[in-house]
């Protein structure tokens, strides 16, 4: 069953006179259960792409259907409530409040959802055992390795339960042993039935996914 289903997306952007096609009609259809990669060229527009299925960027035109709703017709408030429930998103630089340690760090996105207090705290411990830092709670990132940094990143991004998992070059930041640490991390969460999507230039990592896009020029080519 399709989650995500993209019909002639584009995505334009003016400056001045100048006018910059990024996206030029993108079809694409995520099942659920699905680890996508998309991989391509610096500048071939997966990134605005992945900002887009996200909620965190509107197409200029184009259908953006999650699980049969039009996500491009929302307003702010309704956009903002979907990015907090139905996706996670993991960056590769982290983006952790530095002032917050790991515990809250992952609670963060279950308060703007509405969550308790109490609540809060048992689930950001639950996520920090589940990704292998039970005893990090209490760390603030500065005191955290880059690895350590990605699953609090990984652990928050899954907080509201997902439908879908969005990562940008997740171990672009990391070392090899890291590196591999996390992509381990992502497969167990796609077989416990996370929908995965990851944008990666690194092609030995996206080989590992069921089903490999690869985009040139603002297309999907493959």
């Amino acid at each position: 069953m399709a989650v995500i289903t993209l019909s002639q997306i584009k995505k334009t952007y003016q400056t001045g006179k100048i006018r910059t096609d990024v996206l030029k009609g993108i079809d694409f259809e995520l099942n659920e259960g699905e680890f996508v990669a998309i991989t391509g060229r610096s500048g071939c527009g997966k990134s605005t792409l992945l900002n887009i299925l996200g909620g965190m960027d509107r197409q200029s035109s184009g259908e953006y259907l999650f699980d049969g709703k039009r996500v491009d017709q929302l307003n702010d408030a309704a956009l903002a409530r979907f990015r907090n429930r139905s996706i996670g998103f993991v960056f590769q630089a982290f983006h952790l409040a530095k002032e917050l340690n790991a515990l809250d760090n992952v609670a963060l996105p279950l308060g703007y959802a509405g969550v308790g207090k109490r609540e809060r705290r048992k689930r950001a411990d639950e996520l920090l055992t589940q990704v292998g830092l039970a005893d990090k709670g209490k760390s603030y990132p500065s005191q955290l390795s880059g690895g350590e940094q990605q699953r609090v990143a990984i652990a928050r991004a899954i907080a509201n339960r997902p439908k879908v998992l969005l990562a940008d070059e997740p171990t672009g930041n990391l070392d090899q042993e890291n590196g591999i640490m996390v992509m381990e991390l992502l497969h167990r969460l796609h077989k416990e039935g996370l929908t995965i999507i990851m944008v990666t230039h690194d092609l030995s990592l996206a080989g590992q996914a069921e089903r490999l896009i690869r985009m040139q020029d603002g297309k999907i080519v493959k």
